[in-house]
């Protein structure tokens, strides 16, 4: 009896082993911001245009998969209409994703809004952010605080956008994914012992006490 109790306690192990090889873990990762520490931003500098179309383009310092875009603004007719493209060149490419975000009044403030189909993003890529102002008035976009420049894209024709100020600050933006963790991997002592346990159980099971 003692001996089979011995061989449960090598199969729980065994599974224990094993468990190891494939536990993941789900974490969080920034893969683009310009926000200044505790998600600042220049408060009182901000983007607007009667033209159709605001934009930015950025370049991921990370990869995963998106979870989360944040950046801050203001809209006298909310909500506001953001999709995010891959990059044409000169002007944003095919859309990856979009969202109706209910954008606050004045004054504007860090927006947040989730990824419904967590597209996969490259690290060191080029992407877009752009505002469509078809069904909104008087939408406004803060800068970031960090001095990176970019100015804003604006038009009226996707495929036609200007940029202006490119020397100023461009809007301030946060983008995090979601990516799994590294796969643990169990350790060569353990691997071993696992393997010659292996060899030596099917001896165990026709032996008697």
């Amino acid at each position: 009896m003692k001996l089979r109790t011995g061989r449960i306690a090598f199969l729980a192990g065994a599974a224990a082993l094993a468990g190891l090889t494939t536990a993941k873990t789900a974490l969080a990762d920034v893969i683009f911001s310009n926000l200044g520490p505790g998600s600042t931003f220049i408060i009182n500098r901000e983007y607007d245009t009667n033209a159709t179309f605001l934009a930015t383009a950025f370049v991921t310092t990370g990869g995963g998969n998106l979870d989360t875009v944040s950046t801050p603004l203001f809209s006298l007719t909310p909500p506001v209409e953001i999709g995010l493209y891959t990059d044409g060149g000169t002007h944003p490419g095919s859309l990856i994703e979009s969202w109706s975000v209910p954008a606050p009044g004045v004054p504007g403030i860090l927006t947040t809004f989730s990824s419904v189909i967590h597209p996969s993003l490259a690290a060191a890529t080029r992407y877009w952010l752009v505002i469509d102002q078809t069904h909104a008035e008087q939408v406004a976009w803060y800068e970031n605080d960090q001095s990176m420049p970019g100015g804003i894209w604006f038009g009226f024709d996707l495929n036609n956008l200007l940029e202006a100020v490119p020397a100023s600050p461009m809007p301030a933006l946060e983008l995090a994914s979601t990516a799994a963790a590294p796969v643990p991997e169990p350790a060569t002592t353990l691997l071993f012992l696992a393997s010659g346990l292996l060899l030596l159980a099917p001896g165990w099971t026709g032996r008697r006490a």
